[in-house]
């Protein structure tokens, strides 16, 4: 058999991935199994191990792929801060399959140190984004001189894991609310009084 040239290589990983991706939303990360996903891709398992070495290797490719489409928190004024916190964060985790799949991985975080190096990466990239946004608004005189920009990224980081257990054992809060109650968080931390 002929080798995969690199582009179709990359298109075949891919492919598995966004079809582990589905299998991970529908069934959840403990159910799914490297035959759920062959089967989800229509491969053989052969074909999967020539991407994957394992099982633990498709789900932390898988984590870095949907951390990667998260996109940057934006921030020129508090508003826009809350509403990229919201759009980039937890708007993704609405669904609740989503939001399942997320509690899951922080929870197998526990037991799997490479899961728990980017669980923890992903959560301290938005803590870090947002402790620098607030520095920025600061700044730039757009929030109050006395804020505590650690604080602000801290209690944002911690928003987001509530939303995200939340969401992933209650029907799913309303969008609007939820983009209110960002809105209400950042403004109590960060509006000039």
């Amino acid at each position: 058999m002929p080798r995969l040239t690199e582009a179709t290589a990359a298109k075949r990983r891919m492919h598995i991935l966004d079809a582990t991706a589905h299998c991970l939303f529908e069934r959840g990360l403990l159910a799914t199994s490297v035959d759920n996903v062959c089967t989800q891709a229509g491969i053989s398992k052969g074909a999967f191990y020539s991407h994957f070495p394992s099982r633990d290797a498709l789900i932390h490719a898988v984590t870095d792929m949907l951390a990667a489409e998260l996109g940057p928190i934006e921030d020129g004024s508090i508003a826009t801060l809350a509403d990229s916190v919201f759009e980039r964060r937890i708007a993704p985790a609405l669904p609740p399959a989503h939001a399942r799949f997320g509690i899951e991985v922080t929870a197998a975080s526990t037991g799997d140190s490479g899961l728990r190096e980017r669980n923890t990466a992903n959560l301290e990239r938005l803590r870090h984004a947002v402790e620098a946004a607030a520095h920025r608004l600061i700044a730039a005189g757009k929030a109050r001189a006395d804020a505590d920009a650690a604080t602000v990224g801290w209690l944002v980081q911690a928003h987001v894991m509530g939303v995200l257990c939340r969401n992933a054992v209650w029907p799913a809060q309303d969008a609007a609310a939820l983009r209110r109650g960002t809105h209400l968080l950042l403004e109590s931390l960060l509006a000039p009084v």
